[in-house]
């Protein structure tokens, strides 16, 4: 820690130095589509690789024995774009302004973000495997600590505006072509179809676009695909799914 002012009475800034411990791969190659929440909306698998001068089966003892866990990680494609002290949540329509503080963006005075996710332990790799993923691809991890439910789960929390999750979750068709498509890949990506589904049933379009009509045809990029999508008549219907 660099603290530049040490003297009593006056502002002081204090300066800290972070290392990641590993980078996470998951299947988002890009921000859009990414659920906005983790362990209870998402159903996205990642692996975490530690960096070399960790010794993942020492630091990870005794982790087997927690089913979930809080990861702490670097908003990395945001640190260029600065941050401001309000912000417009998508859960209010993205028009109403609050605090950063009040919110979950991205955008916040230090990149830091901080995730529960499924305990699935280390593979034969030696890397960690999370369950309910919403990280973007190559996302650093700073710090890694167990959920414990007793003092981390507030049974009498109120969460203001996001007191309850989505109402509404949209269904989901696919065109023969995608369809086909889909099925050539499921050996490959097994999971593909759910993961798929689990992102667009939540709409992952801007707030402001679901109360207009919305001829758009959207893309989401998944492990290597780009994925081409459309609202129709209250439905998101895959066109196409193109290999990058």
């Amino acid at each position: 820690m660099t603290n530049p002012n040490n003297n009593m009475g006056k502002k002081s800034i204090s300066i800290f130095e972070f290392r990641s411990i590993g980078i996470m791969t998951t299947p988002f190659k890009q921000k859009f589509g990414i659920p906005r929440q983790s362990q209870s909306i998402s159903t996205a698998t990642g692996t975490i690789q530690f960096s070399p001068d960790i010794n993942p089966t020492n630091a990870c003892r005794g982790l087997e024995a927690f089913s979930h866990l809080w990861i702490s990680f670097i908003f990395h494609e945001n640190i260029q774009g600065g941050w401001k002290d309000t912000v417009r949540p998508p859960r209010l329509g993205g028009n109403e302004k609050v605090g950063v503080f009040a919110t979950r963006s991205t955008f916040r005075p230090n990149p830091i973000g901080l995730s529960v996710v499924k305990n699935g332990g280390l593979n034969e790799h030696n890397k960690l495997v999370v369950e309910g993923v919403d990280l973007l691809d190559q996302t650093p991890i700073i710090d890694i600590k167990p959920y414990v439910h007793y003092a981390d789960s507030v049974n009498d929390a109120i969460s203001g505006f996001a007191e309850f999750a989505p109402k509404k979750k949209m269904p989901v068709e696919y065109s023969k072509l995608a369809y086909l498509k889909l099925q050539t890949l499921v050996n490959a990506y097994p999971q593909l179809e759910a993961l798929l589904t689990n992102i667009l049933e939540q709409d992952p379009r801007p707030a402001y676009k679901t109360a207009t009509k919305d001829d758009k045809i959207y893309s989401i990029l998944l492990h290597n695909f780009d994925i081409k999508w459309q609202v129709r008549h209250t439905i998101n219907y895959v066109l196409d799914i193109e290999i990058q």
